[in-house]
């Protein structure tokens, strides 16, 4: 900018600049704050498998508990075959009776064994019908979560497409503002919320609600010279229907 415009050009300019600043700062917390609506669905995503995992855990200890119930039934299945074959060549009371108490404690270990054997497969059962149900959830999840990113993608990117607009938009009216002028509003704005620029109407800063000191009040009217809001420190202007009344 070769002739700096009128201050109070520069100042409408301002003002400009500042509402496309705010709808960037608002586009940009949007933006920014996408990726929290997946986190509800990521927590619950998480605690299924957790609870998926320790389900597989268990199964896999039942099942190992299982064979090893089994293996021993085979064992001792074979070895009451052994006494009773052993039964039939006694020779005497004394065999028999041992042979028969053997026989015995056998038999009671075999029904042992078979209820821990029923009981593994009924508990296999139960775990395998609890796992099924914690795949289908974690699945509806994972599907739930795969729509959302699509969905929050598409908004990201319409988000990223508005903000470049705004941004060669801002670019046009920062350009007919003094460097120094620019400067003293991006850092004001910075430290006050966003807000570089305010009206000053009734004698009243708009930005903190304090009360303009007359003299500069009248100064600020005029638009020749460029004033700040002694309390909150942003520029201050007049609006033209403001002015003119």
């Amino acid at each position: 900018m070769n002739q700096p415009l009128p201050l109070v050009e520069q100042l409408r300019n301002l003002v400009q600049l500042q509402e496309i600043d705010l709808k960037i700062d608002s586009l940009k917390k949007n933006k920014n704050s996408l990726p929290a609506s997946l986190k509800s669905i990521d927590d619950s995503l998480m605690k299924v498998k957790g609870s998926l995992n320790t389900k597989k855990n268990r199964l896999s200890e039942i099942e190992k508990i299982h064979k090893q119930t089994q293996a021993a039934l085979d064992l001792n299945q074979d070895r009451l075959s052994r006494s009773n074959a052993k039964l039939e060549a006694v020779q005497n009371s004394q065999e028999f009776q041992a042979a028969s108490k053997e026989i015995e404690q056998l038999k009671k270990l075999n029904v042992t064994l078979e209820d821990q054997s029923k009981k593994s497969v009924l508990d296999i059962e139960g775990v395998s019908k609890e796992i099924g149900v914690l795949e289908q959830e974690t699945q509806k999840l994972q599907n739930e979560r795969d729509a959302q990113s699509q969905v929050l993608s598409g908004q990201d990117s319409r988000f990223s497409m508005d903000i470049e607009t705004l941004v060669s938009e801002r670019t046009q009216f920062a350009s007919q503002v003094e460097s120094r002028i620019l400067s003293q509003y991006d850092r004001i704005r910075g430290a006050r919320n966003g807000l570089g620029i305010v009206p000053s109407l009734g004698g009243r800063c708009k930005g903190c609600n304090m009360i303009v000191p007359p003299q500069l009040y009248n100064e600020v009217q005029r638009g020749s010279t460029l004033h700040s809001c002694p309390s909150c420190h942003r520029i201050l202007f007049v609006p033209s229907s403001a002015a003119s009344g």
